[in-house]
């Protein structure tokens, strides 16, 4: 028999239940393609109109809404307070009155618009200042006992939250009543947080020391490199808690779950190994469009859904403020091209479109195609809507993979390893690739597996020191399967935890052995080739000698020295594949200055293995950034033009000028023809013709964002 508590969550699931069911589709995306293409406008509650004071109006916002285009709104069920009458425990804001959420769902399904419940998982939002005698005891604690606090917007101090104590149970309970009693159609999830300004920063609250000492036999480190404890806390504390969470979704009530994921790459984030948990995540935001078109396909190489923000949080540099906790006008509309381009990369990145948000207009005398960017906002919506069939249709088309190492940002300490530094790694293989004319997918590490590996003619490992035995036995056999590698500079000389090695953990593979696992900084080094050229080298090197008889394609000159420092890029065949070993980060050279003989000599050893596998070319133009992506049926190839001229000290206000006549070739396959021609945004339709293989048209003009759409017949 069921208990009074069971009762009302049946008769809320069956509420819910029916209330999608009833709710008029008329045509509209199915769940999944519209996972993939989603308008969405965030109603932020970590600001006005829900905080310090709360001035939300349901109809308000559902209005900016549809005025904009959205096809979907993000209600916060909670943020410093629930936002909605919970019995969880949570706290609810002092000014709420009635029930805004099913106020702002109902009238989202009168519109046939979906909704997103945001729930943070631990997110800060006990309030230091607070007399609620539970905070002390759910809070983290340092070694001496005293509570660990944070700050966010800069409107107060919050305790950070422990996950193994009550607040767990809390947070849980309010996940259940926002699932059962609210007809949403998303879980979407802030977290699993366990700190934010502390964040890596060791718990030694009484239920942490319990729940390590019945786990490990022993107390809380209080050194913070202790694998253990990391691993413990990372995987089965808090993405144990994220499973939990998304296990009940499953056997309640099954909708989609995403979460916030900014910290795709963040070094020793508690939720970075979330991804396999969720069918979804969000990546917030980027400094270049190029960054973040990178962590866009990033996010794709995991299979999940991907949703980006337009216009992220737009803030000012706040250099003169003594607290850049302060963060300023976010009720404020922000008048920038830059949400045109913002938009561009994440339509070009097949990414779901999430516009943060509805403060920007809520407190606007005038309603917001009033003002520049609620057009620009509803342009990028509008696109996605009139495209979104073929959009969610389309998927990337790599011909190579780029290894990034999430373990080396978590854990390696090398001497010469600049932590900050090492993007530029990663980032320097994708962009000489995307200069060259090929698509090459990020992956992860630890999500590597031979299937997918499997997928490219080449894989790039730029500079990963950090390799397990196993991730070292996945390329080993990837190579001698036919597959070619480039690995670079430190690559496999720790193990996944950072522990150095005796040699190189693909040694046999590289046919190299390093003269010291340190690599040395030297000014003015020349790659010298077999010609006897000299080009630009890396300044740091690792020196290291040929033993597998492969063939020295380039020699590193010390030229103010007069010395030569030995082999710098060695290639040679093992089984089926071809490996090539750089001693240096050439990658990082090129993200670092862009310079054209080093992508011409990288182009060298790619080119030979990828040229027949080019699926376009686009005429190289400053700021010209393409991007292809394909369906069954359909071919897109993005342009985006990052021709702005922002000021460096500002982080909005940028403007765009045009890219004109542009030349780009798009490959047909071999088994199709060419059934249409045209240019999405200017809806040009061109002759249709192909020659030798390839659809050549030249764009009369981007302006931030076109794209070619090739139809196959």
């Amino acid at each position: 028999m069921m208990n009074r508590r069971e009762l009302l969550q049946s008769a809320g699931l069956a509420m819910a239940a029916s209330q999608l069911r009833a709710q008029p589709r008329n045509g509209e995306a199915g769940t999944a393609d519209w996972l993939k293409t989603c308008r969405v406008l965030i109603c932020e509650a970590y600001n006005p109109p829900f905080y310090p004071s709360f001035d939300y109006k349901a109809e308000k916002a559902v209005n900016i809404a549809t005025t904009l285009g959205a096809d979907s709104m993000r209600y916060p069920a909670a943020s410093y307070f629930a936002y909605f009458p919970t019995k969880s425990g949570y706290p609810v804001h002092p000014e709420l009155k009635g029930d805004p959420f099913r106020e702002t769902v109902d009238l989202c399904k009168k519109n046939g618009m979906r909704v997103v419940a945001y729930v943070p998982l631990n997110h800060p939002f006990m309030d230091a200042s607070s007399k609620d005698p539970r905070y002390a005891d759910w809070s983290k604690k340092f070694a001496d006992g005293t509570p660990m606090t944070t700050e966010h917007y800069g409107f107060a101090k919050y305790f950070e939250g422990c996950l193994n104590s009550p607040v767990r149970a809390v947070i849980q309970a309010l996940v259940r009543e926002v699932l059962t009693q609210y007809a949403v159609d998303v879980m979407y999830f802030d977290g699993p947080y366990q700190g934010m300004n502390n964040a890596k920063e060791y718990c030694h609250c009484k239920y942490c020391e319990a729940a390590y000492q019945k786990r490990f036999g022993k107390p809380v480190p209080t050194k913070q490199d202790d694998v253990e404890y990391t691993e413990w806390m990372a995987n089965e504390v808090v993405i144990g808690f994220l499973r939990e969470i998304r296990e009940m979704i499953r056997t309640t009530r099954d909708v989609p779950t995403l979460f916030n994921d900014t910290s795709l790459l963040s070094k020793r984030e508690w939720r970075n190994r979330a991804i396999p948990v969720v069918d979804g995540f969000m990546y917030e935001a980027a400094e270049t469009p190029e960054d973040k078109l990178f962590n866009l396909q990033l996010g794709h190489s995991t299979g999940k859904v991907i949703w980006t923000y337009v216009g992220t949080h737009t803030q000012y540099n706040r250099e003169h403020m003594k607290n850049d906790r302060v963060r300023g006008w976010f009720s404020y509309p922000v008048e920038s091209q830059e949400l045109l381009l913002d938009g561009a990369t994440a339509l070009a990145g097949g990414a779901g479109v999430v516009y943060w948000g509805l403060s920007r207009f809520f407190y606007m005398p005038e309603g917001p195609l009033s003002y520049e960017s609620g057009r620009y906002v509803k342009e990028n919506f509008d696109f996605s809507r009139t495209h979104q069939a073929v959009l969610a249709a389309a998927t990337g088309r790599p011909v190579a993979g780029v290894l990034v190492s999430d373990q080396t940002i978590d854990w390696f300490t090398g001497k010469h390893h600049v932590s900050k530094a090492y993007e530029n790694y990663y980032h320097g293989a994708w962009q000489v690739m995307k200069d060259l004319g090929y698509d090459a997918e990020p992956f992860l590490d630890y999500l590597m597996k031979p299937e997918q590996l499997a997928r490219y003619k080449l894989v790039y490992v730029p500079n990963a020191p950090c390799l397990s035995d196993a991730q070292c036995t996945i390329l080993r056999d990837y190579v001698t399967g036919g597959g070619t590698l480039i690995a670079t500079h430190l690559t496999s000389i720790a193990d996944e935890h950072g522990k150095m090695r005796s040699n190189f953990g693909l040694a046999d593979l590289l046919g190299a052995k390093f003269t010291s696992v340190e690599p040395i900084e030297v000014p003015d080094l020349y790659l010298k080739l077999p010609s006897g050229e000299l080009i630009p080298q890396d300044p740091q090197v690792m020196r290291f000698s040929n033993t597998g008889g492969g063939t020295v394609l380039a020699e590193t000159i010390d030229l103010g020295h007069r010395g030569n420092l030995g082999p710098a890029i060695v290639k040679r065949t093992v089984g089926k594949g071809t490996v090539i070993y750089i001693g240096s980060g050439l990658e990082a050279v090129y993200a670092e200055t862009r310079m054209k003989r080093v992508r011409t000599y990288l182009a060298s050893l790619i080119d030979p293995v990828l040229g027949a596998h080019k699926t376009y070319e686009v005429e190289a133009r400053a700021g010209l950034m393409p991007q292809l992506m394909a369906s069954r049926d359909t071919i897109l190839l993005h342009l985006v033009a990052d021709t702005g001229n922002k000021s460096k000290k500002l982080r909005i206000r940028e403007e765009f000028l045009p890219v004109e006549s542009v030349k780009v070739r798009v490959r047909v396959p071999e088994d199709r023809s060419v059934r249409a021609v045209s240019l999405m945004r200017a809806g040009t339709k061109f002759a249709v013709s192909a020659r030798a293989g390839w659809v050549e048209v030249t764009v009369p003009r981007v302006l931030v964002h076109e794209a070619v759409r090739v139809d196959l017949a």
